[in-house]
C-alpha cells in the first residue's frame, strides 16, 4: 500500500496527519450500499471506514482513527480518500467517473439534452488539463469581507447588530451527513447552497458564538438565505470560496454540448468555465451485470 496526500488533513493533539492510505475493502462492493442511510454522506462513511485506518505527518509518524475521527474528515478528503479507495477496489489507477452534462443552450421543456463523459480524473490531473490544491498547514479558516453590511435586529434572545465580516471553513463529513438529512435542504440546488454556506461559516465577528448558533439552528430558515441576501455579498463569498478552496479545480476543463457544440459551462458573465459531474461517483463499485449469453 503506497501512501498518498490529503487535501487538508486531520489535526489531533497539535500535530497535523496529511497523509493516508487504503487498504482493500473487505467483503462485496455492495457493502457500500449495505446501509439505511442512502445519501453520499452514508455512503463516503462506509467507503471510508472500510478503506482506510490510519492517518500519517509528512515525517510518517502514524496515527490511528478512532469511529470519531472519521465524521471530521473534510468533505474534500472525503471525495480524494473515496477516488483512491475505487482505484484500489478496481485495480485501476485510472478510474472513470460516468459523467452527463446538461446543455442550457439548446435543452428545452420536456427535450432535457445532456452530453456523457467517460474521462478519467486522475489522467485530466496527470495531463496537466484539471488541478489538485493541497493545504500548506492545519488552518484552513478563511475572511470573507462583505461590500453591503448583514443587519440581524435585535430580538428577546439575541443582541443583533451590523456586521461586515464572516469567517468560514470548509465543512466536515459530519456536516455533510447533517446537510444530507436535511429534506428542506435538499429540496432546491439553492437551499443546498445556502445549508452548505451556513455549515462552512464558523464565525462572524462581532455577533456571539451564541447569537449565531441561535441564527443558524433552524433548519427551514438559512442564515446565508436570510442575511447574505443580495448579489454583492453572494459573489463575494463565491469569490472568497473559489480563492480558498482545495481539492480539484476544474475551472479551465472543456466539454461541450455534442448537440449544439455549445460550452456545457457558463458563468453568469458568460466566460466558459469548468466542472466535475460527481453523481455517479459510487458507480464504478456496483457489480457488473451479465446477460444470459456471457459478459
Amino acid at each position: 500500500m503506497s501512501k498518498f496526500k490529503l487535501y487538508l488533513g486531520i489535526q489531533k493533539e497539535g500535530k497535523w496527519y496529511n497523509y493516508s492510505e487504503i487498504h482493500p475493502i473487505k467483503g462485496s462492493s455492495l457493502s457500500i450500499y449495505d446501509t439505511g442511510d442512502k445519501t453520499g454522506a452514508a455512503r463516503f462513511l462506509k467507503l471510508i471506514k472500510g478503506s482506510m485506518d490510519t492517518v500519517y505527518t509528512e515525517s510518517g509518524e502514524s496515527y490511528d482513527l478512532r469511529d470519531e475521527d472519521y465524521l471530521n474528515i473534510y468533505s474534500e478528503d472525503a471525495w480524494k480518500i473515496g477516488y483512491e479507495a475505487i482505484k484500489v477496489r478496481t485495480g485501476n489507477p485510472y478510474p472513470i467517473i460516468p459523467e452527463n452534462f446538461f446543455c442550457n443552450v439548446c435543452s428545452r421543456a420536456n427535450e432535457e439534452r445532456y452530453t456523457p463523459v467517460n474521462e478519467s480524473w486522475q489522467k485530466l490531473i496527470d495531463d496537466g488539463l484539471i488541478d489538485e490544491y493541497y493545504a500548506e498547514g492545519p488552518e484552513c479558516e478563511f475572511k470573507v469581507e462583505l461590500p453591503n453590511s448583514i443587519i440581524v435586529d435585535p430580538s428577546r434572545t439575541i443582541i443583533g447588530g451590523e456586521f461586515k465580516e464572516i469567517i468560514m471553513k470548509p465543512i466536515t463529513l459530519r456536516q455533510m451527513m447533517e446537510i444530507h438529512k436535511n429534506p428542506v435542504a435538499i429540496n432546491t440546488e439553492a437551499n443546498m447552497v445556502f445549508a452548505t454556506w451556513d455549515m462552512m461559516i464558523t464565525k462572524v465577528p462581532g455577533l456571539s458564538e451564541k447569537d449565531l448558533n441561535i441564527l443558524k439552528r433552524t433548519p427551514e430558515s438559512f442564515f446565508t438565505k436570510k442575511y447574505v441576501i443580495d448579489d454583492d455579498n453572494f459573489n463575494a463569498i463565491l469569490k472568497a470560496i473559489a480563492e480558498n478552496s482545495y481539492g480539484v479545480d476544474a475551472s479551465d476543463r472543456k466539454v461541450y454540448c455534442r448537440y449544439c457544440g455549445n460550452s456545457v459551462f457558463r458563468n453568469n458573465e458568460g466566460k466558459e468555465i469548468g466542472s466535475l459531474d460527481h453523481t455517479n461517483f459510487f458507480s464504478p463499485l456496483l457489480p457488473k451485470t451479465y446477460s444470459r449469453k456471457g459478459a
